[in-house]
């Protein structure tokens, strides 16, 4: 189970690396901490911690020498109150292997493979302005669209450290009850044997939890 949360944590520690990179936003790597010491894009931390040995002195040295308002503690087991930090919410790695049986895969699925159709997906995920056009070119990285008369999802999938990363999932104008079984199904096929890993809460997290996916191990994110 560890090594599980480990590769979700090093995946979305990867993820938040290409948002950067498509800002032009340099970032600062120090000991067990991923880090910037300027502000990270709406929605992004600017420090995540990399593994559970991560300290609170390598914490301090960011929110002394940078522009921190968020930290993703990625094994829920620092105290941030001290640096007038709270907690924004709590939530759960997860996790589900490759899929193999793909015979009932939804059809109107598809990748994002358009600026257009991008402008579109950012606009209504709320992400305008977020998720950039150079995220396109990159193979590592895909957005999904699904859409009926009725409303639209997508979610964004980023392979690294040899797990397929699920984050920005969102359903918009309908409720898409087999939403997260649909995910693992694209996943598999898009990426064949490799299993898939995120981090989600509330109604999110159960939704997953009822599709198959398994939580492995808690996060917290702290603002300030």
């Amino acid at each position: 189970m560890n090594a599980q949360v480990d590769k979700a944590v090093l995946n979305n520690i990867a993820w938040c690396r290409i948002i950067c990179d498509t800002h032009g936003i340099i970032q600062t790597p120090k000991g067990q901490l991923w880090g910037l010491l300027s502000k990270a894009p709406t929605f992004y931390p600017e420090v995540i911690t990399a593994n559970k040995n991560a300290t609170i002195e390598e914490v301090k040295y960011f929110i002394e020498n940078g522009e921190v308002s968020s930290i993703k503690d990625s094994y829920a087991n620092l105290d941030l109150s001290p640096f007038d930090f709270k907690i924004l919410f709590e939530a759960e790695w997860i996790y589900h292997a490759s899929i193999s049986d793909l015979e009932s895969i939804q059809t109107r699925w598809r990748v994002i493979t358009t600026e257009k159709e991008l402008a579109q997906w950012t606009i209504t995920s709320d992400l305008e302005n977020i998720i950039k056009p150079d995220l396109l070119k990159r193979e590592d990285v895909k957005m999904f669209i699904h859409e009926k008369a009725d409303g639209i999802s997508g979610f964004i999938a980023n392979l690294s450290d040899n797990v397929v990363g699920i984050s920005n999932v969102f359903s918009v104008g309908y409720e898409n009850e087999s939403l997260w079984r649909d995910i693992a199904k694209i996943v598999s096929t898009e990426f064949p044997g490799l299993s898939m890993v995120g981090y989600e809460h509330n109604g999110n997290l159960t939704a997953a939890h009822l599709s198959g996916w398994k939580s492995i191990g808690p996060l917290r994110v702290w603002i300030k």
